[in-house]
This record gives structure tokens, sequence and C-alpha cells, in this order.
């Protein structure tokens, strides 16, 4: 009977240890909040429309942004995903841009999974991040095919899937899904681009555009073709035409129920 409690008591014992450490989040060891400090008349560009990019080397974590990149990137979130983001703004007039610098507990590399978990961490302690989830409605843009067929070409089996731009207005991809490639692309929208072609696997093709201009984006087929026809001949047709014509996708006007993570109070970051 003894030896039965004796039994009992450790497997009780050790089911709390394993429960205690599945409670305990994953957070840095160390970790450093600082704003990116700009020398006269710099600026940056690209930050707000994606989420910041996640960068390991060994047990040192790096990462940059705005906020609404820092949680993008700890959530795995699309810009459509993410509201209730402050318009935060430093002295000179910029949105204010942090350098996160950390280190992950023990010797080895983290995953990317475990740099997220240890970055919403940081976020819910230094930023004072709180938030809820919620479903709502949202008008949207699809990629479709129409007709059951496009002109994109199989890649070979166990291809790199890679990305080459050729000048400025073109990029030959290789191995590369569609789901990828409305990743890559659907920042130029103005509304959540999603991938409804039914398509898997991996491509090779080139695509050939004109990045959209102020007023341009999320042109519908049909407007974006009469706006092609403006252009010098020569010059690279507009994302949704181009989309069309090299691809055989169409981008057309849906909406979408989307999950999105909603902030409900954030600081900035306290001090180190």
């Amino acid at each position: 009977m003894i030896r039965q409690k004796l039994l009992l008591a450790i497997v009780i014992a050790q089911a709390l240890a394993m429960y205690a450490q599945k409670a305990t989040p994953l957070a840095f060891d160390v970790a450093s909040v600082k704003p990116l400090v700009f020398a006269p008349n710099q600026f940056a560009f690209g930050t707000a429309s994606r989420e910041s990019r996640i960068q390991i080397s060994g047990n040192r974590v790096t990462v940059q942004g705005l906020l609404a990149g820092l949680v993008m990137a700890a959530y795995e979130l699309r810009t459509f995903e993410l509201a209730g983001t402050p318009a935060w703004r430093n002295a000179t007039g910029r949105h204010e841009i942090y350098v996160i610098e950390a280190k992950a507990p023990g010797d080895m590399a983290p995953t990317m999974d475990e740099a997220r978990q240890m970055l919403q961490t940081l976020l819910a302690e230094r930023f004072q991040l709180k938030f809820h989830r919620e479903t709502k409605d949202l008008p949207a843009y699809s990629l479709t095919l129409p007709n059951n067929r496009s002109k994109l070409k199989p890649s070979a089996p166990n291809a790199e899937s890679k990305r080459v731009p050729v000048g400025r207005l073109r990029a030959i991809y290789s191995n590369v899904s569609v789901s990828e490639l409305v990743l890559q692309v659907g920042s130029q929208f103005d509304r959540p681009l999603f991938d409804k072609t039914g398509l898997t696997g991996g491509y090779d093709f080139t695509l050939e555009y004109m990045p959209s201009l102020a007023g341009t984006v999320g042109l519908s087929s049909e407007q974006a073709e009469a706006f092609d026809r403006l252009y010098p001949p020569g010059e690279a047709p507009l994302l949704p035409v181009a989309l069309q014509q090299q691809l055989g996708l169409k981008v057309v006007a849906s909406k979408e129920r989307v999950d999105m993570l909603v902030i409900d109070h954030v600081e900035r970051p306290s001090a180190n």
C-alpha cells in the first residue's frame, strides 16, 4: 500500500511539473528594445505593410520594425488581420521603429516557432500588449482560375524555390506556389487578396508588371486593362492585368470572413 501511494505521488508530481512547464510561456533570457535612431534626412520605407523579419543567429534573435510589424511577426499575421495599432510618432514626426536584440535560453538556436513565442512574451511584458480575436466580413479580392486552366508550368521535383528579380518590373519564379505568390504581391492591393485557384504545388513562371501607383491600387481587371492602354508601348501592365495575361489567373472582387487580432491596450516599451 505504501509503495502504491509512493508511486502515485511520483506520477502526480511529474504531471504537475509537466503542466507547469507547458503553462510557462517561452521567454528570452535577456532582451534589449530600443527605438531606431535616424540620421538627418534618413527615412525608412516598407516597414508598415508587412510583418517584421525575425533573424536567428545561434541563440541570438533580432527583430526590427513598427509595432504593427512586430505583432504580425509574433503571431504570423498579414496586415488586414491586425487592427487597433496606435500611430506612435516621435518628436521628428516619424513613426517609431524599434530594434529588438535578444538572447534565447541556452546555447542552441531556437526554432522560428519558439522565437515567435518568445516575441509574444516580450510584447506582453515590455509593451503591455493585450488583445482579443474576432471574425469580420471584409471586402477582398480573390485570385481565381478562369475555365480551370492556367498558363503556369509545374516545377521539376525537388527544384529550389526562389524569386529572381530581373530589372525594375520583371521577376522569374522557380518552384513557387500560387499561395506564396499571393503573399508576395498581396500588398499591392487595397484589399486582402486570397488564393481561390485551387492550385497546389510549385510552378515556374515569369511575371512582369508595373508596380502600383498612387490612385491605381485595387483596380478591377477591366479598369486595369483600360488604364494599361494609356501606358506608352513597351511598358509593363498593372498587376491584375499581368496576372491574367501572363499566368491565366484573374482577380475578382469578393467578400471574405477574416479572423483578426484586435489590440485592446498597448504602451510604449518599458526601459531596458
